[in-house]
């Protein structure tokens, strides 16, 4: 009897500590979506794509943002080295308890469209960022493991104290990996590195993202932001990478964002 009360103590342990690592996972991803934003903001972004080959693509462009209630952002290509994404515009809109819209305009068909969400999983103008990648996932989208509490990792010359946290889609055909593995700094929440499996083998590493450099930048108003000022991603399958870097912001400056930068008119006019 002594035994049977043993290992059912020991089991309901294991149990309380597994959820509670469950609960720590779930709370320190939370922190990260619920990070603070800007009310609005501008950036000029630089894509560099590197492919296989050694050549490099380069793509520039403007991010607005604004963030009421919920959050939406304008991705403005102006200038594209191969020529073939000059002009495209991509808005994404957050929806409450429903999926994110997203929409494009692309000047040679001259019409704005929706991005079904069968298309998401496609890269986002031709660089290794898709669609899914461009925007925050929201917590409840994924079921959260704690692999390891007091994880240490180096990017870049910078080592960092990390939660390493496993997140599993829950809606497995919305998106194009099977499950992801990230270290989420404990000072900024920030993920400093990411690894994305394959669905059909979970061991096939198929993408790699990484936080270049961190920064704490303020707004207009005084306000405090941590700003991912580069970072980048590399396709394990297709040995192509893409960095972005931000060139400049402007955080809370009411007078360079408007809501109409968030509509599809403004996506076909710019205007």
């Amino acid at each position: 009897m002594k035994l049977l009360k043993a290992v059912v103590a020991m089991t309901l342990s294991l149990s309380l500590a597994s959820a509670a690592f469950a609960d720590e996972a779930y709370d320190v991803v939370k922190k990260f979506t619920e990070l603070s934003r800007p009310d609005c903001s501008k950036a000029q972004m630089l894509l560099e794509i590197k492919n296989k080959n050694g050549t490099v693509e380069t793509r520039e462009m403007i991010e607005y943002g604004m963030n009421e209630e919920l959050t939406n952002v304008v991705f403005d290509i102006q200038k594209d080295s191969t020529k073939k994404y000059a002009g495209v515009r991509v808005l994404q809109a957050e929806k409450t308890n429903k999926e994110d819209d997203r929409w494009i305009y692309e000047p040679s068909l001259r019409n704005v469209r929706r991005i079904q969400t069968g298309e998401r999983s496609g890269s986002f103008v031709g660089c290794e960022f898709t669609y899914n990648d461009m925007t925050i996932r929201k917590v409840d989208e994924d079921k959260h493991e704690m692999m390891n509490a007091n994880a240490t990792i180096t990017v870049n010359g910078t080592t960092y104290n990390c939660w390493q946290i496993k997140s599993v889609p829950i809606k497995k055909n919305d998106i194009e990996y099977g499950y992801r593995i990230c270290w989420y700094d404990k000072k900024s929440y920030l993920p400093v590195q990411m690894e994305y499996y394959d669905k059909k083998d979970p061991k096939l590493k198929i993408k790699s993202f990484i936080i270049e450099k961190i920064e704490n930048v303020k707004g207009v108003t005084g306000k405090s932001y941590v700003l991912r000022r580069a970072c980048t991603i590399t396709n394990h399958i297709t040995g192509r990478s893409t960095r972005v870097s931000v060139k400049n912001f402007e955080f809370d400056n009411s007078k360079t964002v408007n809501k109409k930068n968030f509509t599809t008119n403004w996506l076909m006019t710019g205007k």
